[in-house]
């Protein structure tokens, strides 16, 4: 979302009792973020006249006008002095110093204590929002991704797993592989091998994701449009995997014989990732203009393919690589949405969005250029139908969604 519109006009929509449940979460998930108090301030310091001054067309929230439990919410945040007392308000007033950043606290406190119930109930409710007739005729065509991926052998069948049947699926040089009912392959040692050489992949189509175990415990969770190589028994020396997509790791902690610790190493067209045992997220898709490694938990070194930049990434960062690699704060929550079944959504351009919403839901997008630079923040579950995310993008007022088959047309 447009950082002007969530000032300009959507919370003027709301604090005028006009927004939508869809714009009432756009506004929830933004000040859910403690940081986007400041944000805010910065923002609405050019636009205090026309939003905040009492003689604007804005209800003025005062302490009469919150009911019991919204007084005692209030009070407790007094106490934390998140918000300023009354009296330290009154204080400031009569000393004429209560400055902007204590008023816009004070007002993003009062819309938090009103779309609190707002918020939760969208988030535990099927959307009330109508979409509009054509997006209400297309929806039950184009329906949410689900567990489906295909598995590749050594000698080249193929296994659809969304269509073969719960239970072991096949034996390779002592190595099983079943299905479980959970959506997952697992490998496991049948008894002595030798099959370091031996490799499998798994791909997910658009609309698409599945799980695996790997043959050393290592997990790795697939999105849409994405792969995964590797041995079904690692070598002893070392672990290696090739992807491309997004994967999700939880990296298995093994030892040799010498009770070293075995090396596990991630390769992207664009990176090497060396990990003892860790957790972190990679998205790597062809069509994105970097790489980007998230580290929830360990560490994991990082080599560019290009020039050969090495950093040592520590839990909370993220690597974007692209001609250079650049690591800054990660925002855990949005880059690790999709494996808790989400889109979250924080000043995220318009364009990174459709690509997201084209894998997850197998769709095509046509979208200006002009449009795609656009920011929006919200958050909707990846279980919804297609029409609930884009009655969430188009809630604005500033874009208009069009679906034609399995086109998205955004128009101004």
């Amino acid at each position: 979302m447009d950082e002007q519109i969530i000032t300009n006009e959507l919370l003027k929509r709301y604090l005028q009792g006009k927004c939508t449940v869809a714009e009432q979460q756009l506004i929830a998930d933004f000040l859910d973020d403690p940081n986007n108090l400041i944000l805010l301030h910065q923002i609405m310091a050019e636009q205090t006249n026309s939003l905040w001054d009492s003689s604007a067309d804005v209800p003025q929230y005062d302490r009469g006008q919150i009911t019991d439990w919204q007084r005692r919410l209030h009070e407790r945040m007094e106490e934390e002095q998140l918000i300023p007392s009354d009296k330290t308000k009154a204080n400031l007033r009569k000393r004429g110093i209560i400055s902007i950043r204590q008023r816009i606290q004070w007002y993003a406190a009062a819309i938090l204590l009103f779309v609190g119930l707002g918020a939760l109930l969208w988030l535990w409710i099927p959307q009330g929002a109508k979409p509009s007739e054509q997006l209400a005729h297309q929806k039950n065509r184009i329906t949410p991704g689900s567990e489906k991926a295909i598995l590749k052998l050594s000698d080249g069948s193929i296994i659809s797993l969304s269509d073969a049947a719960n239970g072991k699926l096949v034996d390779q040089a002592g190595v099983n592989v079943h299905k479980t009912a959970a959506g997952e392959i697992v490998y496991t040692a049948a008894g002595k091998s030798a099959a370091s050489k031996v490799f499998n992949s798994i791909s997910t189509p658009n609309g698409g994701q599945y799980r695996v175990t790997l043959p050393d415990g290592s997990k790795a969770w697939l999105n849409a449009a994405s792969s995964l190589t590797y041995p079904i028994e690692f070598d002893k020396n070392e672990r290696r995997v090739k992807m491309t997509g997004e994967v999700y790791f939880e990296i298995a902690k093994v030892s040799n014989e010498k009770k070293e610790r075995i090396p596990f190493f991630v390769e992207t067209d664009k990176q090497l990732i060396q990990v003892l045992g860790t957790t972190f997220n990679v998205n790597a898709y062809a069509n994105e203009p970097y790489d980007c490694t998230t580290l929830v938990e360990g560490s994991v070194r990082l080599v560019a393919a290009g020039n050969g930049q090495s950093e040592l990434l520590k839990p909370g960062q993220q690597a974007l690589v692209g001609k250079n690699m650049q690591l800054s704060g990660a925002d855990l929550q949005q880059n690790l949405a999709w494996v808790n079944g989400y889109f979250i959504f924080r000043r995220e351009e318009l364009g990174s969005i459709l690509r997201k919403i084209a894998r997850w839901y197998d769709v095509t997008v046509e979208c200006p250029p002009e449009l795609s630079t656009m920011k929006f923040t919200g958050k909707v579950s990846r279980s919804q139908s297609i029409s609930a995310v884009a009655d969430m993008i188009a809630s604005v007022n500033k874009v208009n969604l069009e679906i034609k088959e399995r086109r998205i047309i955004v128009k101004k």
